[in-house]
């Protein structure tokens, strides 16, 4: 068996690695806004103002914070959807994906456009509709798409290789068959193997 089967680049990619990588982009998203969110407010503190506390009023000072909290809102609000996005449409990955070896494309093969990107994320709600069923759907679906893949007409596949991984397993199972051939050595003459011809047909791979 050569090496190239085992190569996972083209495969679609599961629910337990997407959510992995979802939930290292929310990680990320929620610390930026948290890291902007709290020098605002030490910013705004120097000249007085307290962003958390303050309320709007006809006075200068009202209408700052009440354009400081709007603005603040906005951003806690729109930045997860336009990091999302735009991440998606330059790389086809956002660093969640990138770090778990994954990324998506359109069914045709063609990287996300904008468009693309923006109607796949309208899926995610569509996904999250009767209690995230969309996303589970990932599980039986045969391409491995959600809701939102469907709604969208993309798929999100492995971009590395696991060769590696798959030496690996081969190191392991031989030391498996090793301890087994050493326990009943008797049982493998009889089907007519010996130690050697496992390790040259596992160095073959």
């Amino acid at each position: 068996m050569s090496a190239s089967t085992y190569d996972m680049r083209g495969h679609y990619a599961g629910f337990v690695s997407r959510l992995v990588a979802f939930l290292i982009d929310r990680g990320i998203a929620a610390g930026i806004i948290a890291v902007v969110v709290a020098v605002s407010g030490y910013l705004f503190n120097l000249v007085g103002l307290s962003v958390a506390t303050c309320t709007y009023s006809p006075t200068f000072a009202g209408i700052v914070c009440g354009a400081a909290q709007l603005m603040l809102g906005l951003f806690a609000l729109t930045f997860a959807p336009l990091y999302t996005i735009i991440f998606w449409t330059l790389a086809g990955q956002t660093p969640g994906k990138y770090l778990l070896g994954l990324r998506i494309y359109q069914m045709d093969g063609h990287r996300l456009t904008f468009r693309r990107s923006l109607r796949r994320y309208v899926g995610y709600w569509l996904s999250a509709i009767a209690f995230g069923l969309g996303f589970f759907w990932i599980i039986i679906d045969d391409e491995r798409q959600g809701f939102h893949d469907k709604f969208a007409d993309t798929c999100v596949v492995y971009a590395w290789d696991a060769f590696q991984n798959q030496r690996l397993i081969n190191r392991l199972s031989m030391k498996i068959f090793r301890s087994r051939f050493l326990q009943n050595p008797e049982a493998f003459y009889a089907r007519g193997m010996t130690v050697e011809d496992t390790n040259e047909e596992l160095e073959g791979d």
